[in-house]
């Protein structure tokens, strides 16, 4: 049922008890009654399972054991916006720190609107760390900026152009508490520091200095970022490196006391530790990457000498850990995922969330020592018994060479030898072992198509690791500029995964699979880009659906960070214009040969611009704006509010199945729109109305 799919459970923290004895958890599902996300905090023993709910709350954040203490610490949603409060065993829980002057953020009116990708919500304390003895916290406050409305100019106007509502200003303080009271003022940074907004509590504490990134404008599309160091005792603040584009927001410290980092391009990575001295030092070839931010965590031993990291592996992707030390490097893991850790002061023991693409998640207990994984207690028993799906990763290797992993998922009922429809599903590079992930299916029902007779393929792009060609053209993407050429950076990037997904489905189709006259695709946000690529280079797509994207119209060009000059060379106002009509999907319209969908948490000008011009060469094209809880309100990019996200599953599965099988969906959500689709099925001016399979190469 769709229902299953909106309260399948996302465990987004977890934290163990000093004692080793019990665990903390929060998981986020939908609270259908009130229509809204909900999240709930409960705590479970690590010896009998036996578990309780201690509260629901609006969120719960970065919770985190107190050094020194039997107690934990979260950030808690719990009526006066998001403060920091303590969270006792026996379930009692008391503020720690209450900033008053909360900031609304989200995509609401008066709201900051750099925190766009959750819920509006009322803010007071962004991020905060304990010192290793639990006498000292760092954290972040959001502030208001309070200045009257003022002139704009230049490129302060470009930042308005997509801005859907009014806004306001706000910065972000960094403090630190001490073990008497006293509050010191470390810095304050403003809300454009992606890094002092978004993992302000990432920080590592060196002796008597606080270590800690930001953003700083250096005039390059790609930014710059610094490691800051903040003396406790001294007060002297001082700059530790830069880096450009840097792979994780955590600062990965190895048992040598040096930064870890996996690189290399190819089959294998190299494992290094940067020594403080600037030597690096190798544990070898692994098949896994680290610093990954959907991983399952970092924790160094009390002493320094162990450290453990979350990894996410390279073929077949799904999330473990790497055990490091003197002796090298120990890879724990299974058949799935782990994909929350927390674990003790000695790194010995971990708890984890464990889950699957097919398999529902549980609460474990991991040996780090043995490499033993236990299971503890079920997240959501309602989901366990329901009968899984056959899911099977896949790797398939496209036309250029590139290898491109996903998930084959098979109808409920699968038949050896008959041909299925199939629907490729695509987000970029999340389609791994983790469960019903909305961050990588959205509002497309994967589980309830298998179960009404699609096969399923998700497929992720062509990884940037396994070749230096295209490690060089997201470089490019990144940077704004090249090289590699514009004509190569759409080739690698945006063509190469189109061919992925070609010759994926063909794939299938040689096996006897699917049936080459109803395959369908569908993505949201970056996976909307390869949706619309895919319509204009590729005559094998039925049917297709795009979720809240615009990217590679020349609508939205004005923002550099887009990349847009390394993808098309330059401005589309001047000599780069061919390169535009080549290459955006709006602007090649005519090619398309598949009814196109398009869900839209804002109306972006880009997307209203593909619409405008599908129709206008009488292409099958409906666009669907998907409101917030009020007026004065957005939906998210991931859909937050439950009806939202019900109606939108339904509105897909009555999409695919009028254009891919002719059925007429009796739970189709706006069952007014059957009539339009009929009228555009018929127009005789839409040429690409029958089926065909060759492809368009």
């Amino acid at each position: 049922m769709l229902e299953d799919i909106l309260l399948a459970p996302n465990v987004t923290e977890i934290a163990l008890s000093g004692d080793r004895q019990l665990g903390l958890y929060s998981v986020e599902t939908a609270d259908i009654a009130n229509n809204e996300p909900q999240a709930s905090l409960r705590i479970v023993n690590m010896v009998d399972g036996a578990q309780r709910e201690l509260l629901r709350a609006r969120s719960i954040k970065l919770i985190k054991r107190i050094p020194k203490s039997d107690a934990w610490s979260g950030l808690l949603d719990i009526g006066a916006g998001q403060q920091l409060y303590r969270i006792e065993r026996s379930g009692a829980i008391t503020p720690i720190l209450i900033n008053e002057t909360t900031v609304l953020t989200g995509r609401a009116d008066m709201a900051l609107s750099k925190v766009g990708s959750e819920p509006p919500r009322q803010v007071g304390v962004l991020a905060y760390d304990w010192s290793p003895n639990g006498q000292q916290l760092w954290y972040s406050l959001l502030k208001p900026v309070l200045s009257a409305a003022r002139i704009k100019f230049d490129d302060e106007v470009l930042g308005e152009r997509n801005r859907q509502r009014s806004h306001i200003e706000a910065s972000v303080e960094f403090h630190l508490r001490g073990s008497e009271g006293d509050d010191r003022s470390i810095m304050t940074r403003p809300s454009t520091d992606r890094m002092a907004l978004l993992f302000g509590g990432n920080v590592v504490w060196q002796g008597d200095e606080v270590q800690f990134r930001v953003e700083t404008g250096d005039g390059t599309a790609g930014s710059a970022f610094e490691t800051r160091a903040w003396n406790r005792k001294n007060g002297v603040l001082r700059v530790l490196g830069t880096e450009r584009d840097v792979m994780t927001a955590w600062l990965l410290k190895g048992p040598r006391g040096g930064a870890l980092s996996t690189t290399d391009v190819g089959e294998t990575l190299e494992l290094v530790e940067r020594l403080p001295s600037g030597k690096p030092y190798s544990y070898g070839d692994v098949r896994f990457s680290i610093g990954d931010p959907r991983s399952a965590g970092f924790r160094r031993s009390k002493d320094g000498k162990r450290v453990v990291v979350g990894t996410r592996t390279i073929e077949n992707p799904r999330y473990g850990l790497a055990v490091i030390d003197g002796k090298g490097v120990h890879q724990i893991g299974s058949d799935v995922s782990l994909t929350r850790c927390d674990f003790d002061d000695d790194v010995a023991i971990g708890f984890c969330v464990r889950e699957g693409v097919t398999y529902a998640p549980d609460l474990v207990r991991v040996d780090l020592k043995r490499g033993d994984i236990a299971r503890i207690a079920s997240v959501s028993p309602q989901h366990e018994a329901i009968a899984p799906l056959t899911a099977r990763p896949r790797t398939w290797v496209n036309r250029l060479g590139y290898k491109a992993t996903g998930f084959v998922i098979f109808p409920r009922h699968y038949v050896v030898g008959r041909r299925y429809p199939a629907i490729v599903v695509t987000h970029g590079s999340d389609a791994d072992e983790r469960f019903a992930n909305i961050g990588m299916q959205w509002n497309y029902p994967v589980q309830l198509f298998a179960e009404r007779g699609y096969v399923v393929l998700l497929i992720n792009d062509p990884s940037p690791r396994q070749k230096s060609e295209l490690w060089a053209a997201y470089d490019a993407w990144t940077l704004d500029k090249g090289p590699p050429s514009p004509e190569e950076v759409q080739r690698l990037i945006w063509v190469n995964g189109v061919y992925s997904f070609e010759d994926a489905v063909r794939e299938m189709g040689n096996e006897g699979l699917v049936d080459l006259d109803r395959i369908g695709i569908a993505g949201f946000s970056r996976g909307s880009q390869m949706v619309n690529v895919a319509l204009t280079h590729s005559k094998m797509f039925r049917a297709a659906s795009g979720g809240d994207g615009s990217f590679l119209d020349p609508y939205s060009y004005p923002n550099p960070m887009l990349g847009y000059n390394a993808i098309f060379g330059g401005s589309p106002f001047g000599e780069h214009i061919d390169q535009y009509r080549s290459f955006s999907p709006s602007l090649n319209a005519e090619k398309v040969c598949a009814p196109l969908l398009q869900q839209m948490a804002s109306p972006m000008g880009g997307a209203l611009n593909l619409y405008t011009a599908l129709r206008q060469h009488s292409v099958p094209a409906q666009i669907t704006y998907y409101p917030g809880e009020s007026s004065a309100s957005d939906e998210t990019h991931v859909f937050h509010i439950p009806s939202n996200r019900l109606l939108a599953m339904r509105e897909n599965l009555a999409w695919f199945d009028y254009w891919l099988l002719g059925r007429r969906d009796v739970g189709a959500p706006f069952p007014g729109r059957l009539a339009l689709w009929d009228q555009m099925a018929q127009n005789p001016k839409w040429a690409c109305g029958t089926p065909a399979t060759d492809l368009d190469h």
